[in-house]
């Protein structure tokens, strides 16, 4: 595990504007962005797509992260990388997230949360910007909290941003997006061989396969066009990739520990008795 240095029933249907999710085809995962920021850039690439978004925008946390281990006798820690940038956009929170050694740091996940806004589009005006821009989407009303979910998933590969709970097949819930618990999600629901990831995986279950996903949320009555948006959520997560270079991170600190054990054994005297 890294150490972070501190510095209800579910509706399916259209929403106006939108292919219902039966008919929806996936989208390829690179021309998915949030404000200009795409999966894969670099903390340079991201600073500039931010500020090109607004120039007004603000770096205001910067969160570095090691990985513990020990040799049974004395404990290390590897050198401190990069973990999260956190921006403020005007009305917007924007928090982005990178890939821990031995992979290169680079994004693999993004949220944006976004209130405030004193002009608001109306529902009508932002579906029409998110079909503009994305393309037609699956989407999920959930009347128990008025929960609008609207979601792209990436094409050819496995849908994971589904529910925990086996009764429902998606809810407005992050525990399968929000890093890094969504690793330990993830992970869980495929050793159990969750009922959501077999409904997209068959029964060959494993989370590494995931796919990238998009999705909105907003609140407020399922088919009313003129409902004002202040408040929305959105995620852009490469889940799989998320999995693998998890594994990958985990594989390079055990092989540190080894060594670490074998060097301790190494130096080991033989005591006087």
């Amino acid at each position: 595990m890294r150490s972070i240095l501190l510095g209800g029933a579910l509706v399916w249907g259209a929403v106006s504007g939108m292919a219902a999710s039966a008919q929806t085809q996936g989208v390829s995962a690179d021309k998915l962005d949030i404000t200009g920021i795409r999966l894969g850039m670099t903390e340079a690439e991201v600073t500039r797509a931010i500020k090109a978004f607004d120039p007004n925008a603000q770096l205001v946390n910067k969160r570095m992260a090691h990985y513990p281990y020990s040799d049974g006798v004395t404990g290390f820690q590897t050198p401190a990388f990069l973990d999260e940038l956190e921006f403020r956009a005007g009305d917007s929170r924007l928090r982005i997230w990178f890939a821990s050694p031995p992979a290169e740091p680079r994004v693999y996940a993004i949220h944006r949360y976004s209130r405030g806004n004193k002009t608001p589009p109306t529902r009508q005006q932002f579906v029409t910007a998110l079909t503009t821009k994305y393309g037609p989407a699956q989407t999920h009303y959930l009347p128990n909290t008025g929960t609008t979910v609207v979601q792209w998933s990436e094409q050819g590969k496995p849908v994971c941003a589904v529910s925990t709970n086996a009764r429902i097949a998606v809810d407005g819930g992050n525990e399968t997006l929000l890093p890094p618990r969504a690793v330990e999600v993830l992970e869980g629901m495929g050793r159990s061989q969750h009922p959501n990831l077999r409904r997209t995986m068959g029964t060959s279950v494993d989370v590494a396969r995931c796919g990238t996903v998009l999705r909105y949320t907003w609140g407020g009555p399922a088919n009313d066009p003129a409902f004002p948006i202040p408040e929305f959520y959105v995620w852009l997560v490469d889940q799989g990739g998320m999995i693998a270079k998890d594994r990958q991170s985990a594989r390079w600190v055990e092989q540190l520990r080894t060594e670490a054990v074998r060097k301790r054994q190494g130096q080991g005297v033989t005591p006087k008795l």
